[in-house]
């Protein structure tokens, strides 16, 4: 019997591939965004996954319809660039409505039509493991995913469902295209803000294709108990686990000095960061 999946933001890059992939295997793959797939319409919802009432009513429609969910995809999401100064307040708060509200709205009415052995993945960042300048309110919404699916895996732990976050590095896909871009700056910031954006983007022909991060989505998938947290990117990877064995102050030091433009002034105070075991 084929598993009922529900995927957000399937209609293009990672949340596209992986469907595909699902429907390879013979899954049925429900995709629920704001367009509706022409390939595949009457397996499409059109939802805004940050207005609550609409996410009741679309998973209360596929809960009648299918009776259960087997797997929840959480992928839908955007970015945004610029300094936390000078970006509107509204744009902070639709990023953490769609990133994490969205996640946590389509969770709350998924789980319903959820039992033991159901899976819930949320597409999360390495920007939730590490911050970056002047992508600051992206990576605090990635965080935040992370940090949830974390505490829901914990709750849910006894009722058999199990919850994974997923953390890609760069991908090939059009959410860069898509990202919210301010390049507004002050004498604060000076050239920085123009320069951590451009080296952002002059790396877009290195980043791996989203068919890398659906094959590690699917692992898990059919894992019996998949791992809490998933780094794709041999790279990201190698530094999480180099990077335990640094105060917090390098860490900061090495990400500014990459993605900043700048430099941090250095502590001398010991640093209290604690070490993973």
């Amino acid at each position: 019997m084929s598993k009922i999946i529900v995927i957000t933001g399937a209609s293009s890059g990672i949340g596209k591939c992986t469907a595909d992939m699902y429907r390879a295997k013979g899954e049925t793959v429900i995709n629920v965004s704001r367009e509706i797939d022409k390939d595949y319409p009457d397996y499409s919802y059109s939802c805004d996954v940050s207005n609550e009432d609409r996410v009741k009513e679309v998973f209360g429609q596929i809960g009648e319809k299918y009776g259960r969910i087997d797997v929840l995809l959480n992928n839908a999401g955007f970015g945004v660039s610029g300094a936390f100064e000078l970006v509107d307040s509204q744009v902070f708060r639709n990023i953490m409505d769609v990133n994490l509200f969205g996640v946590y709205y389509c969770t709350k009415y998924a789980l319903p039509y959820m039992s033991r052995g159901s899976k819930i993945i949320n597409i999360s960042s390495a920007l939730g493991i590490w911050s970056v300048p002047f992508r600051g309110m992206y990576c605090t919404s990635k965080a935040a995913v992370l940090s949830y699916s974390y505490a829901l895996r914990l709750e849910l732990n006894e009722a058999g469902i199990d919850v994974c976050a997923i953390c890609p590095g760069e991908v090939k896909s059009n959410f860069s295209k898509n990202r919210v871009r301010n390049f507004e700056t002050n004498e604060r910031y000076g050239e920085r803000i123009n320069k951590a954006v451009g080296y952002v983007d002059k790396h877009e022909s290195k980043r791996m294709p989203p068919e890398v991060v659906a094959k590690a989505i699917l692992k898990q998938t059919y894992k019996k108990k998949s791992k809490p947290m998933v780094i794709v990117s041999k790279k990201y990877n190698v530094c999480h686990f180099l990077l335990r064995f640094f105060p917090t102050s390098f860490e900061l030091f090495m990400i500014n000095k990459i993605f900043g433009g700048g430099k941090l002034e250095s502590k001398k105070e010991d640093d209290t960061k604690p070490k993973q075991d």
